[in-house]
């Protein structure tokens, strides 16, 4: 069992890999619509890469963020640049269900098992933060309105983007 130090390490790589992602995805939005989209999940990654800070420092881990994750994370999205947005969903839709989300709920119930409730209350959050970008990707293929679509993520921003 990997210790919570570890998941929330790999939480926080995961966020500044999502800014990579949600940044190399903007540069290439070929609508308004599309950049505000990316726009916003762009937002969903950086407040919650800020909010993982406290817990890091608390438990003396570095919130350095590192260039190799950011580079490697936007390598990997940029064949996605080109695709319809239907295809970008839905790569986007099948890596979180089949690899994001399986993974932190690991961390949920390895966190669970230990019963440290702060632990239980940061790993629950970043699944529920998964599977609102999971949410908005499907939101997105069922042609939902972009309103519709990014009600799941909206509700975890402190600070939404407005058109």
């Amino acid at each position: 069992m990997e210790s919570f130090e570890d998941a929330i390490r790999e939480f926080y790589d995961g966020e500044v890999g999502g800014e990579a992602i949600y940044s190399v995805l903007l540069e290439a939005a070929q609508t308004d619509d599309e950049r505000f989209k990316f726009g916003t999940l762009l937002q969903l990654e950086t407040e919650t890469k800020a909010w993982l800070r406290a817990p890091m420092i608390a438990r003396g881990l570095s919130i350095e963020e590192r260039a190799a994750v950011r580079e490697k994370d936007a390598a990997q999205v940029a064949p996605l640049k080109s695709l319809p947005w239907a295809q970008k969903m839905q790569a986007m839709s099948s890596f979180l269900a089949e690899r994001i989300i399986p993974r932190y709920q690991s961390h949920l119930d390895a966190a669970r098992k230990r019963g440290n409730a702060d632990e239980v209350a940061i790993c629950a959050h970043m699944v529920e933060h998964e599977e609102a970008q999971l949410e908005f990707s499907r939101r997105e293929l069922a042609g939902a309105s972009a309103t519709a679509s990014l009600a799941p993520v909206a509700k975890h921003l402190r600070y939404p983007l407005s058109r």
